[in-house]
């Protein structure tokens, strides 16, 4: 009887640390680094290697997958971007910057972030 406890015993510890492991979350890594870009300081942008700033241009209208709040960057005085005129926004995506109207998703001016 003895034995039937300790194996008891030794099924509920291994389910204890598996349920502790899942309520702790996923881990920096498993985030994308968001958690260490974060903690410098710097604001989060979303990356999507498909559509580099070369293949941007003015009068296009911007794909649905950059129309997301996470594009847009509301602190374009620390990019030294322009203001965005009355119904435009910059997105920010890969490290470039693309002012676009709000109306319509076209694209008004492209700065590159990369020299």
């Amino acid at each position: 009887m003895s034995k039937r406890i300790l194996v008891q015993l030794v099924v509920l510890s291994f389910a204890g640390v598996s349920l502790t492991a899942m309520a702790a979350g996923p881990t920096a890594d498993a985030q994308g680094g968001q958690a260490q870009m974060e903690s410098q300081g710097k604001p989060r942008q979303q990356v999507m290697p498909s559509i580099p700033h070369r293949d941007w241009h003015k009068g296009q209208r911007v794909p649905s997958d950059y129309r997301h709040y996470n594009f847009i960057m509301n602190d374009w005085q620390s990019h030294d971007l322009k203001a965005p005129p009355r119904g435009h926004k910059w997105l920010g995506v890969n490290g470039d910057y693309v002012l676009v109207s709000t109306s319509n998703w076209i694209i008004s001016d492209i700065v590159s972030g990369t020299p």
